[in-house]
């Protein structure tokens, strides 16, 4: 058991701590996001390098590297969208009385371009680790982006409480793309897909040697797992999700909810 918990820990404490510190950052005047969006920018760079660097450390200490890497890779995505550098061609909310497919396609319009990047920064980094023989960083980047995008439909087609109010002011305009309602089909695909994706690498992990480089590797693959199924419920429960990052963020300032969808939120 000593062998199976640091990863774990490890695991759970990253995701948290590196939550925390984009909560703190997105926090901060709008001024600094340009010095954010650099110091991601030079955080990516140097996350990449550490990626090439470990193709072929297959240590205990390589598969924590890799699962940092692959932590580091994804956050710039999310400074990137958090700070409104990259979002999508639509920054307006979603029209009234917009349903089905139209309303399906607004949305995507408010996010495309950050989609788009994932896709590209997902095939440079399939690229950079095929054939490697440390691939945890890739892995990490794959299940939160997996994370995401369940996340973002769970959301987008019905949970009841949707964590929302720490969304920056100027992605304000993002929150009329949610549904706060019970939760439906999508919610319990979503649950059952990522559930048996935490089986399926846990068994993975305890299948090799405790201790091993693989089992440290997938052990660090499941708690990330785990975590997406505590999130994906914590969407439908009523519980304070945000309180675990209090420390880092206060509640940004509402906009004004009364501008209609002709308004440009840009500004």
């Amino acid at each position: 058991m000593a062998d199976y918990a640091p990863p774990i820990i490890f695991a759970a404490l990253a995701w948290w701590l590196s939550t925390g510190a984009i909560f703190w950052l997105i926090g901060r005047p709008r001024a600094t996001f340009k010095w954010t969006a650099l110091g991601a920018t030079a955080i990516l760079v140097g996350a990449t390098f550490l990626l090439v660097s470990l193709r072929a450390d297959t240590s205990v200490t390589g598969a924590y590297a890799g699962f940092a890497a692959g932590l580091a890779l994804w956050a710039w995505h999310e400074v990137m969208f958090l700070t409104g550098f990259i979002t999508g061609p639509s920054r307006v909310p979603c029209p009234e009385g917009l349903t089905g497919f139209a309303r399906f396609r607004a949305g995507i319009a408010a996010v495309l371009h950050h989609e788009l990047a994932i896709i590209a920064h997902a095939g440079l980094i399939v690229w950079l680790s095929w054939g490697a023989a440390n691939q945890f960083a890739l892995w990490t980047f794959l299940i939160l982006w997996g994370m995401r995008i369940s996340a973002k439909l769970v959301v987008f087609t019905g949970a009841p409480n949707l964590v929302d109010q720490f969304m920056p002011r100027h992605l304000d305009y993002m929150k009329t793309y949610f549904s706060r309602r019970a939760p439906g089909s999508v919610f319990a695909a979503a649950l059952v897909t990522i559930t048996t994706v935490s089986v399926l690498l846990a068994f993975t992990a305890f299948g090799h040697p405790a201790g091993s480089h693989a089992s440290a590797g997938f052990l660090l693959l499941t708690a990330l797992a785990i975590l997406a199924v505590i999130e994906h419920w914590v969407l439908i429960l009523p519980v304070r999700d945000p309180s675990l990052w209090g420390w880092a963020m206060k509640p940004a300032p509402q906009a004004n909810t009364t501008t209609k969808a002709k308004t440009d939120w840009r500004a």
